[in-house]
């Protein structure tokens, strides 16, 4: 389904770089998503890091090589529709679309809580709805606009960790070849060596920490040049967002004077800072951090609402839907229908509360992994991903990610609480979008892919 208005090109390099970087967060990923994989991993968090960088830095190639190929709105769904065709990529839509509106209501219930901690007393909801408003406002603004105001917080957030970065080189305690060889955690707060099935989840974490290029893909469609410009882009970030992140977490490992302290704490990385930089300006780059999380956020209402709109846009829901989704305001040329559905939905699911949320969006990675590695391999071989830009040493880099997505997938079985309920839940949301998707078939406004055709060189 086409409809007369369209998102306009006007995206240049330096503002996807802006977009992207606020979205990934790399002070988020750092003060939070590190946290937990120092928690869970002690000093084996270095050669989680490590690998785990190097694992996001792969898939970059692909994400780059699909969307180089399929530049338009959406993230890798087009990529998929194109290459493997609507059957196998209507599940991970699907997913997708619950996937959004689920991340965004962790991140914000997540937001208020860091809120809380500067500011005690305040309610976990209505601080979340606020921050939920406030970034729906600048969501719906010229995505230029957006860009320059994500941009400028985006510049507060990387001179803390590049402050965080010289206070650990300043303060070193141990070598990482030591790290590395002997690995400890905190077992019932005793340090033990780190057993191997631990070490596997942590790696796990660490991809997903060290990950955010395919943020680029949401916004394809409005990078001027896109596929010529899109692939070389994805590629930089994606190397780029692993060292930022895992250097910094790294240090943290090395330079830490007194492990069990930090290693047992809730919040690992504040207190590392705490206990070498002081209280003071600990609380400077506190503040920092909540501004980083609110840039993110704003970044993913962007982005997952341009998600909503791609649907909405290709007629892949019912005629109503899709007229809804599709709309684009005449004056931003924003979609902002889509995006107020998806915060609508973000604030609706914030009331499963924070446990729930998280077991749903820890798998996502699986499917996506291993669709985008078919895809590439497809694509290649059928010539449908005719794009500018190849993934480099093929096939080793989409095979890299199939073994990485097994690992995932084996990590996720091995975690009876976490993991494989989640990995349930996705194989059932697979399984339903399927049945949908044959039921759909038989109807007359059945969904005929208008994102199926590659973008020539």
């Amino acid at each position: 389904m086409q409809t007369p208005q369209t998102l306009h090109r006007t995206l240049g390099p330096l503002e996807i770089v802006f977009l992207v970087f606020s979205a990934l967060s790399p002070a988020m990923s750092v003060f939070i998503y590190g946290d937990g994989v120092l928690r869970m991993a002690g000093t084996g968090a270095v050669a989680a890091v490590m690998a785990g960088g190097v694992i996001a830095a792969v898939a970059a190639y692909l994400y780059a090589e699909l969307g180089a190929a399929f530049p338009r709105a959406g993230g890798v769904y087009p990529s998929l529709v194109g290459v493997l065709g609507p059957f196998w990529a209507f599940p991970y839509i699907t997913m997708m679309m619950v996937a959004a509106p689920t991340v965004m209501a962790f991140g914000l219930l997540g937001f208020a809580d860091y809120v809380r901690v500067l500011l005690p007393g305040l309610p976990q909801l209505p601080v979340a709805l606020a921050c939920l408003t406030l970034a729906c406002g600048v969501a719906v603004l010229r995505v230029r606009t957006g860009a320059v105001i994500t941009g400028v917080f985006l510049l507060m957030e990387v001179g803390a960790l590049a402050l965080l970065t010289a206070i650990a080189l300043a303060h070193p305690s141990r070598s990482l070849l030591s790290a590395l060889a002997h690995p400890v955690w905190l077992n019932h707060a005793v340090a033990q060596p780190l057993p191997i099935a631990t070490l596997g989840l942590a790696v796990v974490s660490a991809i997903f920490t060290c990950s955010g290029a395919h943020w680029a893909l949401y916004f394809g469609e409005e990078l001027t040049d896109a596929p010529r410009r899109i692939g070389a882009l994805v590629t930089w970030i994606g190397v780029l967002a692993a060292l930022i992140i895992a250097v910094p977490l790294i240090l943290v490992v090395l330079s830490a004077p007194d492990l069990g302290r930090i290693l047992g704490s809730d919040t690992p990385v504040v207190s590392y800072m705490i206990l070498v930089a002081g209280p003071k300006l600990t609380a400077v780059i506190s503040a920092v951090l909540v501004i980083a999380i609110f840039n993110a956020l704003v970044v993913g209402v962007m982005g997952f609402g341009r998600l909503y709109y791609s649907t909405g846009r290709d007629g892949i829901w019912p005629g109503p839907v899709n007229r809804l989704l599709a709309h684009v305001h005449a004056g931003s040329h924003a979609p902002m229908a889509a995006t107020f559905v998806l915060c609508l939905a973000s604030a609706v699911l914030m009331l499963a509360g924070q446990r729930t949320l998280l077991i749903f969006t820890a798998m996502q990675n699986i499917p996506e992994y291993l669709l985008l590695a078919t895809a590439v391999l497809v694509g290649r071989r059928t010539g449908r991903s005719n794009g500018p830009f190849k993934a480099p040493l093929h096939p080793l880099v989409p095979l890299v990610t199939l073994v990485a997505a097994g690992g995932m997938i084996y990590s996720a079985l091995m975690d009876r609480t976490a993991g494989r309920p989640a990995l349930l839940l996705v194989a059932a949301l697979f399984v339903g979008s399927w049945a949908y998707f044959r039921f759909r078939a038989k109807q007359p406004s059945a969904w005929t892919p208008a994102a199926a055709d590659p973008v020539d060189p």
